[in-house]
């Protein structure tokens, strides 16, 4: 039926010959981050950020239109967000003191960990992590199409009823290309929460690409030139150092946003759980310290003035070089820049900083060295607290370090990822087998793929030797993603066989792995007989990501599976 309008109104000149130039050319991207949150989009020829009237906080230095990364519940499934659910908390936080409210902050920390773990609660019933995700990212493409309604709405004189009727059928002004930010160091589990919430909320087309990538291509460097940069961002819940190299190259498939066919390639990352949330942590404690007595009581208020006493203490300018909190039926507590400073030392700021920079660039050594570096870019409002820029300009040297771009470069250069830059990414965690140690009785694990592996991988990329036991019917093979959780490195140690293998101490194996594949199995038959090896089996990583294996029966000299993808690697 709408392909009949459309034919009908064509010959009388309503309809264009080509695609509407909004359906051909806007590309949206989100930076979903832990305090605040920024919507962009790619038009053709730019990148820009988006400001969404109602919801937006301004921050006042530079002037970034931020949502906060807020909900507020009307009920379960709907409710306010960023600046509107901040003043609906402020109306009601007395209302709820000392228990869980319908005010969801922070949530993305969960969703990356346990996303079916209660974050708020409405009505005395639980609400989630993936709820909250899911009704904040609802609210914002609901108002960012709104606004692009009301935009082309304006756009089409009212008597042209057949225009008007157009932009209705189309759908004009939904969100259906949609880009969005994940951490380095976060698992596929959290990038598959965001996918399957962006289906469920209609996007068409999805897809995510890692923050410092994003903010390497969006920071406004000139990349005209083959460039090695080193991204520092740090943000509110993560930081994440990168090294990236972008280039200009003629890549088959991709489009074109620009002269040429613009490149990244992600040589090296390293991410832990370290933000301004984290700082905010330490204000509250500085400031509860100070007080001799009430410090349980006035606690809440404390922490939730936290954050602007900080973002004071890390500005530029203060008259009297310090700042305080305010106190209901007590005198201002008041804080100096010297306190702060001395705080941030002492939980060692700087030097987790320098740790893992250090460890970033100790992952690029095999392609690059610190001299190759171009330029440092400083992306994250936690890159504005004192000291980091001079912490970076200390080590690369001041005319390297750039720090222009602290709040929008992520998003715009996910709104360019998704016009068509094309980059090359590498795998971020390490992923093991699961084996039965008969020495240590108990379970090990047996490295497979080493996190900073680029792909699409060659054929045979990894090939092992299997036995199956007498009378043993069904072989599984549990695969595992490993990640640091927080640590520089974890203890592989390499054996006869030319494996590296890795036995978890204390609480390392629940903090660092997750098993992907538990439950699967291929059937053997015949049953194994002895203990020689049964099965060879061929490992590859796919353009998508996916690891495929080849499984082959050594004694029947067949193909069980062949290339056939076992999961899809982070």
């Amino acid at each position: 039926m709408r392909r009949r309008i459309f034919a009908l109104l064509r010959p009388i000149g309503i309809v264009r010959p080509s695609r509407h130039p909004l359906a051909m050319q806007t590309h949206w991207a989100i930076d979903l981050g832990t305090t605040n949150s920024l919507i962009a989009r790619w038009q053709g020829t730019h990148a820009e950020t988006v400001a969404l009237e109602g919801i937006v906080d301004f921050e006042p230095a530079w002037q970034t239109p931020l949502v906060p990364t807020v909900v507020f519940f009307e009920d379960h499934n709907k409710g306010y967000i960023g600046k509107q659910a901040l003043a609906a908390d402020e109306l009601m936080r007395n209302a709820f003191a000392g228990r869980l409210t319908p005010f969801a902050r922070s949530f993305k920390r969960v969703l990356a960990r346990a996303s079916q773990q209660s974050v708020a609660e409405y009505g005395h019933v639980p609400i989630t992590a993936r709820q909250c995700a899911t009704v904040f990212l609802k609210e914002l493409l609901d108002v960012t199409a709104q606004r692009e309604r009301n935009l082309t709405a304006h756009s089409i004189p009212k008597w042209n009823v057949p225009r008007r009727f157009v932009a209705w059928a189309r759908r004009e002004g939904l969100v259906n290309d949609l880009t969005m930010t994940v951490p380095v160091d976060s698992f596929e589990a959290y990038r598959m929460e965001l996918q399957n919430i962006a289906r469920k909320l209609g996007v068409q087309r999805f897809k995510t690409i890692d923050e410092p990538v994003a903010a390497a291509l969006g920071y406004g460097v000139d990349l005209t030139d083959d460039r090695n940069l080193l991204v520092v961002d740090f943000g509110g819940g993560t930081l994440d150092i990168a090294v990236v190299r972008t280039n200009l190259e003629q890549t088959p498939g991709s489009r074109s946003v620009g002269p040429g066919h613009r490149k990244a390639e992600l040589i090296a990352a390293r991410g832990i759980e370290l933000g301004g949330e984290t700082v905010d942590e330490w204000v509250c404690e500085m400031a509860c310290a100070k007080l001799s007595v009430h410090a349980d009581k006035m606690r809440p208020s404390i922490r939730a003035q936290a954050e602007s006493v900080k973002k004071e203490l890390s500005g530029k300018v203060l008259t009297t070089d310090e700042t305080y909190f305010r106190l209901q039926g007590m005198d201002p507590l008041h804080v100096s820049r010297k306190e702060f400073l001395e705080t941030l030392e002492a939980h060692g700021l700087y030097s987790m900083l320098e740790r893992v920079t250090n460890a970033a660039l100790e992952d690029a050594r095999h392609r690059l060295s610190v001299a190759d570096l171009d330029a440092i870019l400083l992306v994250g409002g936690s890159t504005l607290l004192p000291g980091v820029r001079d912490l970076f300009e200390r080590l690369f040297g001041a005319n390297r370090v750039h720090y222009w771009e602290p709040f929008e470069a992520v998003v715009k250069g996910a709104a360019i990822y998704g016009a068509g830059y094309y980059v090359d990414q590498i795998i971020h965690h390490d992923y093991s087998i699961r084996v039965y140690s008969d020495t240590l009785q108990r379970p090990e694990y047996e490295l497979l793929i080493r996190r900073g592996t680029p792909y699409p991988t060659p054929d045979g990329f990894q090939t092992r030797y299997y036995a199956v036991a007498p009378r043993q019917t069904l072989f599984s093979l549990p695969v595992c993603e490993v990640g640091l959780a927080g640590r520089m490195s974890l203890g592989w140690k390499r054996r006869a066989n030319g494996h590296d293998y890795w036995v978890p101490e204390g609480n390392e194996e629940a903090e660092c792995v997750a098993t992907l594949n538990e439950g699967d199995a291929t059937r053997i038959n015949p049953p194994g007989t002895d203990s020689r090896a049964r099965l060879r089996i061929d490992f590859t990583i796919d353009d998508s990501r996916y690891l495929c294996a080849t499984v082959h029966d050594l004694l029947r000299d067949r193909d069980i599976h062949t290339n056939e993808r076992v999961l899809r690697l982070r």
